[in-house]
């Protein structure tokens, strides 16, 4: 279990990261980036499906009942194909996408912070605050319809950081959970 919880860390240090590139982007290009991200994200759903329906032959299913790889990898393949053909209506509720991503994130956020006050680490209250202004800054995007497309880049790249030092201090402290 603690290995799944390392590796799920992992994982979203390399999506911050991600999203710090992506910020990073923006941040050189604010004019026409939509499009293009538009495009990134529908070849990264595009290649998210296809590892899930590899991943689901190179092991067979896996006789599990509970193996949704296959049917998640063909709707990450028709997901993509609809970003690429509708580009212009992902382009708009690309923000909406955003803002949730990083609200989710500050949620889920804030209930690792107090598990890990419940097992006694002191730096609950570091990830809690971070927490919170992760939350803020997603429901910021969500809310506000004018945010341009600079504050998004801005607020990616803090988002990015704020998550991987969750991650630092979640994986540190991953130990004491179990």
């Amino acid at each position: 279990m603690k290995d799944i919880l390392k590796r799920s860390g992992i994982s979203s240090i390399i999506v911050a990261i991600a999203f710090a590139i992506l910020g990073i982007i923006i941040l050189a290009h604010p004019e026409g980036v939509e499009k293009t991200i538009t495009t990134i994200l529908a070849i990264i759903v595009l290649l998210v499906g296809i590892g899930k329906i590899i991943s689901y032959f190179a092991f067979k299913g896996n006789g599990n009942l509970y193996n949704y790889e296959l049917a998640i990898g063909i709707v990450a393949i028709l997901l993509s194909i609809a970003m690429f053909v509708y580009s212009e209506v992902f382009t708009t509720i690309f923000r909406v996408v955003v803002g949730i991503w990083i609200a989710y994130e500050g949620i889920m956020k804030i209930g690792i912070s107090f598990k890990l006050k419940g097992v006694g680490v002191t730096l609950w209250i570091p990830m809690l605050v971070l927490s919170i202004i992760t939350l803020i800054a997603g429901m910021y995007i969500i809310c506000n319809k004018s945010t341009i497309i600079i504050a998004i880049a801005i607020i990616m790249i803090a988002y990015a950081v704020i998550d991987i030092i969750d991650e630092a201090i979640f994986m540190k402290n991953v130990d004491k959970l179990m």
